[in-house]
């Protein structure tokens, strides 16, 4: 089964604050993780695409691809889910519009899984992210 989930929303921030916070998602400087029983963790150091690994529940992902102020995306290839999940960032007069997409393949086994658990805690962490987001200035 092939699923695209997104989620959006206008930040009223500088693209530039709002990437340096996804950035630093499973980080000691993280402040927009809302999930603490199902962690956001990261390889320490710099982003580097191709070798920063990232897991959150049973998910591991490799980072993908990085655009720095505009675009952040995971590639996750495990036997129940190959695919992609990320934030893009456009700028916009007022801040920027914050897009997370997850675009992928799950297993046949895992359809049910998806649908019936992991579904509803994705969107719910989502739309806390982005809502924290809006909200966390930086010290």
């Amino acid at each position: 089964m092939h699923i695209r989930n997104q989620h959006a929303r206008l930040i009223e921030r500088p693209a530039s604050e709002v990437f340096g916070a996804l950035e630093a998602l499973g980080t000691g400087d993280d402040t927009i993780w809302p999930a603490r029983s199902l962690p956001f963790e990261r390889t320490p150091g710099p982003l580097r695409v191709g070798e920063t690994r990232e897991r959150h529940g049973i998910i591991r992902a490799v980072l993908d691809e990085l655009h720095p102020d505009r675009r952040l995306v995971w590639r996750a290839d495990q036997p129940f889910i190959k695919g992609t999940h990320g934030f893009e960032i456009t700028e916009t007069a007022t801040g920027c519009h914050v897009v997370h997409v997850l675009d992928a393949d799950l297993a046949w086994w895992f359809v049910p899984v998806w649908i019936l658990k992991v579904r509803a805690v994705h969107d719910r962490i989502l739309e806390r992210l982005l809502q924290r987001l809006g909200t966390v200035t930086e010290s």
